[in-house]
């Protein structure tokens, strides 16, 4: 066993999934950006990350802790790929063996797709909506919603193409989220002109913005390189008086991140979170926490490989409610996994 930075890695092989995940989290944390940023949740996110295990790849884990207020974080564990018959270990899982079960099926079938408390079908297919939808809330027992989904889907104007589709059983209403990616072309035209963001609103069904959300939205249209946008539909298929805008970070790689969050766009983003009262200075810490780093070990075969962990960032994340921006919250990615040579 050698030390590796702060924790230990065994070069006579692969790391355990978890030893992976402890890794990636201390880097991160490191020089007192645990604390002022992620607070005490660590005990409690490092369960749940143990419990969404399944399988031996390593799902990349989503940090998200506010920017305003006591610090802390929740996380969310995303499966790339699992193999027909992964089974989660006695106790874990919760109780979501049959959603796993459907995932490892579609990864069999070829078809692109993440699954953890989200669904992602980012590739731009979005005709796959129809097909994909179904199973996945018939395996978590809400098929009946399906209608609602393709409903509000199909309202969606073109460069607002739906990409994912999630649940939240603990939340009030037990809301459905749809989510997806704005294309370049509606993103530029809706910076430049809030009455089309609110006519696009309109064709969606959703009405609980007013001019000032237009005028807050269409800012960080123009500042965000990407944007994710987040719906609620609730169970009697209307859309909830929350709309959810993620300003993407995914262009900036590790070695960018200080430059962008000192001088460009994250420093732009961020500072107008700040002057709007959304965020405190505690984002000057955020640079530190991205790093990409290489470890040698030696596969079962007597060569060697390389091993990636990796923090990146994501998106900086504003919710609107009854139109009114709420404290906004940041992503951080950790990530892992073999270097193809």
């Amino acid at each position: 066993m050698k030390q590796y930075g702060c924790y230990p890695i065994n070069m006579d092989g692969k790391p355990s999934q978890m030893t992976v995940f402890d890794a990636l989290y201390s880097i991160a944390a490191k020089d007192g950006r645990g604390e002022a940023l992620f607070g005490n949740s660590f005990d409690i996110a490092r369960g749940v990350y143990e419990h969404t295990l399944i399988g031996d790849d390593y799902p990349d884990a989503y940090l998200e802790f506010p920017l305003l207020g006591p610090p802390g974080f929740d996380l969310l564990s995303v499966h790339h790929t699992i193999q027909p018959g992964s089974r989660f270990a006695p106790g874990a899982g919760f109780g979501y063996q049959a959603m796993f079960d459907w995932f490892a099926d579609v990864c069999a079938r070829g078809v692109s797709a993440n699954c953890g408390i989200e669904l992602d079908t980012s590739s731009g297919e979005t005709e796959r909506h129809s097909n994909l939808i179904a199973p996945f809330l018939e395996s978590i027992g809400e098929g009946a919603r399906t209608e609602s989904f393709v409903a509000v889907a199909d309202r969606m104007p073109e460069g607002w193409p739906p990409a994912y589709v999630g649940l939240f059983p603990g939340r009030p209403g037990t809301p459905m989220r749809i989510g997806g990616y704005l294309g370049d072309d509606i993103q530029k035209a809706c910076a430049k002109d809030p009455a089309l963001l609110a006519a696009q609103f309109d064709q969606i069904g959703f009405f609980a913005y007013n001019s000032e959300m237009l005028e807050q939205c269409s800012t960080f249209l123009t500042l965000a390189p990407s944007i994710d946008f987040q719906f609620d539909i609730m169970p009697d298929g209307t859309l909830s008086d929350v709309f959810g805008l993620s300003l993407s970070f995914n262009e900036t790689k590790p070695s960018e991140a200080r430059a962008c969050m000192e001088s460009g766009y994250g420093a732009h983003i961020c500072t107008t979170l700040q002057d709007w009262g959304l965020a405190d200075d505690r984002w000057k810490l955020i640079a530190g926490a991205a790093f990409a780093r290489h470890v040698p070990f030696d596969r079962e075969d007597e060569t060697q490989g390389r091993f990636a962990l990796c923090c990146l960032f994501n998106y900086a994340k504003v919710k609107f409610a009854g139109a009114i921006a709420q404290p906004a919250k940041f992503y951080l990615r950790l990530y892992a996994g073999e270097v193809e040579a």
